[in-house]
């Protein structure tokens, strides 16, 4: 299976760079609970070095097995309270190369969660969703909400949320300096503060209404999805859902879950066969 190989780990400056931002939230994580640094700083380490093993090894298994270590300690510092875009990049990179597919679609997500524009989760987000069946639906590029905002993808949420109150907090204090001196420029001016705060209040009121259940990754594979929470239900699809598929939980009863695919198509799967994108 043709794969792109991280340059995050291969090129040796930028591993070097990479381990020096995890390093540094080992340490802020070690000040809540002391004596976790070094633990994890082995941790990570030892997943790096594992990482490039299996980049040079020659031997099918031996590789696929080494990126599998390298997977599990990268989820060992993440299980810990390490949460950046690289570590999880770094996650599904090793996922992708170990043929775990729902893992590395579910760890790209999380990536680009904190950082919509990290590049290599998206890329190699986008490389995943290419080595998925041809008849499973996947999210579109763009939709409706980029179509009216297309700069939403580039800003988290709360990114919008602190710009959207300091535009409101400077259109309110130019209205009440334009009122208090009667200064026709300024109150002019300060329509445009208040324009963008309509703006990103827009974006968001259009996200949530978009997306009207959790997201989530099939990480089970062939996963049988039905008509009703049933075992006993007839099959929804014609083909069990593969790992990687991502969808929408719309409702969960007891151990079911109904998820809706990106083309608007609804089942119920187990609730163990995936895993939601938020990781609270």
């Amino acid at each position: 299976m043709p794969v792109n190989n991280s340059p995050q780990i291969r090129n040796p400056i930028k591993r070097y760079l990479q381990h020096v931002l995890l390093m540094a939230f080992v340490i802020l994580t070690a000040s809540v609970q002391p004596g976790m640094s070094e633990s994890l700083e082995q941790k990570v380490q030892q997943a790096l070095d594992i990482y490039a093993q299996a980049q040079e090894s020659t031997n099918k298994e031996e590789r696929m097995e080494k990126f599998r270590q390298a997977q599990r300690l990268f989820a060992y510092a993440s299980d810990q309270g390490v949460k950046t875009p690289a570590l999880y990049t770094n996650i599904g990179t090793s996922a992708l190369q170990a043929e775990n597919l729902g893992d590395a679609v579910l760890a790209f997500r999380r990536a680009l969660a904190l950082d919509p524009d990290h590049p290599q989760a998206l890329k190699n987000l986008q490389q995943s969703r290419t080595l998925l069946p041809k008849w499973l639906p996947r999210p579109t590029e763009e939709g409706l909400l980029d179509s009216f905002f297309s700069w939403h993808k580039s800003m988290a949420a709360g990114e919008r949320a602190g710009f959207a109150a300091l535009f409101f907090l400077l259109s309110a204090v130019g209205f009440a300096v334009s009122i208090r001196w009667r200064l026709v420029l300024v109150r002019n001016l300060s329509f445009l503060p208040l324009l963008l705060w309509l703006v990103l209040l827009g974006s968001y009121i259009v996200e949530i209404n978009a997306k009207s259940g959790r997201e989530a990754v099939i990480t089970v594979n062939d996963t049988v999805a039905r008509v009703s929470d049933s075992v006993n239900s007839p099959q929804r699809f014609s083909q069990p859902l593969p790992a990687g598929a991502e969808v929408q939980v719309l409702e969960v009863r007891g151990d079911w879950a109904r998820v809706s695919l990106s083309n608007g198509r609804d089942a119920w799967v187990g609730i163990r066969s995936l895993t939601y994108v938020a990781n609270s």
